[in-house]
């Protein structure tokens, strides 16, 4: 698929840069800062923080004699339902010694005390109070600027080169053109493509399009974690460490009827099938005022954002929704975080290096940013002196489109909440990928608009999800098939999706 946009940067203002580093949540600016220490300034573009900044629970690392490496990987493996990448998974856990050290180094000034979260068999979650990850991006930007490193506003449009990187095209206000001969994203997932979210709809995984368009594969789009508990009618996330601390979950007649520390989808679904019977389901943090523990200390953030709403979470129950959360799939990747384009990388949320498998484990999110950020940092390092610079040439694309999209980034969002949330089938997938492809099958004729750019960008991830979430005949981790609800052996394996051959 040709470019969509038009442009021609001989005339658009020109920079250049060694390495273009696209993102600033954990896995960009741990990618930023290592390069930096090395010795490398690379140019980091962004559009504003991430979902790093918003994360609220912890970053999970086996430290404490008690626990171990091993440990950690057996509940990861058990969360992702057999599908965890193991060689990958490995250098998760067992690098998380090395990047916890660094996270501190940098200024990272985690909790004494750890906490548990579903899923995991012992607490070695380390946090920040509620805003470890407000924290943790507070740190690292700080050590970014003490590095001088270049930091430039501006949203990425267009992936220029035949065959490898050359450049890109970002918009600041207007387009500008950087060449480059290594790129890295680190965008962040697609989960703000469904009507209900926890991600500020600024992270819209439109860059996992772009990739697209560019020949490359997505592994894994189906699996989309939702998280359990989002405050009804908002996007505020009540992070798993209040469960983890005995918040409980309770329906309209005040009982339990689920156990909070199972895996996030287990909680997920049992809320998403309550309230589809009718009913509604909130969570209740009493029980840790009763415990001694003092809310607005142990979890300001939370505390404040639910006094804003009007809520009283010490004398009231809160009502929850589950909404979608984490993107378990992305580009694919090596464990260097390289893609089979020449100087094309990719770190954090937007990349599948195949350690979350069928179902993130809480926390493990922040791990991967900091573990896979670091290598991917010393392997460019190395490639450098590999790569052609980009040539003088320049790059150009013209066409004519005067129509408006026959739909809106709202209608997208209301498809895929219900086609392909909590629940799918066969029926709904069909009747969402046959309506996709007639929405983006006009896309040659639209207005080159950034603003269509990032709505048919994001669709083609869409499309990629539904696609995949069809093939995927079985139930597996957040994947849940009502028509399929157990996992079959010959799905034990990953899926593939590109424009060329849909899903495999």
């Amino acid at each position: 698929m040709e470019y969509f946009l038009n442009f021609d940067t001989s005339k658009l203002p020109e920079d250049r840069a060694d390495v273009v580093i696209c993102g600033s949540g954990i896995g960009g600016l741990t990618t930023a800062i290592v390069l930096g220490e090395l010795g490398i300034t690379p140019l980091l573009l962004t559009r504003g923080v991430g979902n790093t900044y918003y994360s609220q629970g912890g970053i999970a690392c086996a430290l404490h004699p008690e626990d171990s490496p091993y440990l950690h990987a057996l509940d990861t493996q058990k969360a992702g339902r057999g599908l965890c990448n193991e060689g990958n998974l490995r250098i998760l856990v067992d690098g998380g010694v090395q990047g916890f050290v660094n996270l501190k180094r940098w200024g990272v000034e985690f909790d004494k005390e750890t906490t548990i979260e579903g899923g995991h068999s012992f607490p070695r979650v380390y946090k920040v109070k509620d805003y470890t990850g407000k924290a943790i991006h507070e740190a690292l930007w700080r050590r970014v600027k003490e590095l001088k490193i270049r930091i430039v506003r501006g949203e990425l449009q267009e992936i220029l080169g035949e065959g490898r990187v050359e450049g890109i095209v970002y918009y600041d206000g207007s387009m500008k053109f950087i060449r480059t001969s290594i790129l890295v994203l680190a965008t962040g997932g697609a989960a703000s493509m469904f009507l209900h979210t926890s991600n500020p709809v600024r992270v819209r995984g439109d860059a996992l399009g772009i990739v697209l368009r560019k020949g490359l594969s997505l592994v894994n789009p189906e699996f989309v974690q939702f998280h359990p508990t989002v405050v009804k009618n908002t996007s505020i996330l009540i992070s798993e460490a209040v469960r983890g601390e005995g918040a409980v979950l309770v329906d309209q007649k005040g009982e339990r009827f689920v156990n909070e520390l199972e895996p996030r989808d287990v909680v997920a679904r049992a809320i998403y099938r309550k309230m589809k019977e009718g009913g509604e389901v909130f969570l209740d943090l009493r029980p840790l005022k009763a415990a001694g523990i003092e809310l607005r200390e142990r979890f300001p953030t939370i505390y404040g954002m639910l006094r804003e709403k009007g809520y009283e979470p010490e004398k009231e129950p809160i009502p929850v929704t589950p909404a979608s959360h984490y993107f378990i799939g992305g580009v694919e990747v090596n464990s260097y975080g390289k893609t089979i384009l020449e100087g094309l990388y990719a770190v954090g949320e937007c990349a599948c290096t195949g350690v979350h498998g069928a179902n993130r484990l809480a926390s493990n999110s922040l791990l991967e940013g900091v573990v896979f950020g670091y290598r991917t940092a010393y392997r460019i390092f190395h490639d450098l002196s590999f790569y052609r610079k980009s040539s003088k040439g320049n790059f150009k694309n013209l066409r004519e489109g005067k129509r408006k999209p026959p739909y809106t980034f709202e209608d997208l969002r209301g498809l895929m909440w219900e086609a392909c949330g909590l629940e799918r089938d066969e029926e709904g997938l069909k009747r969402a990928s046959e309506k996709l492809k007639v929405w983006i099958e006009g896309y040659k004729h639209w207005t080159p608009s950034i603003e269509n750019r990032q709505l048919l960008d994001i669709s083609l991830v869409a499309l990629a999800t539904v696609s995949c979430a069809l093939w995927r005949k079985e139930s597996r981790g957040v994947h849940y098939r009502k028509d399929y609800p157990h996992e079959r052996e010959e799905f034990r394996r990953e899926s593939l999706y590109t424009l060329e051959k849909p899903a495999s």
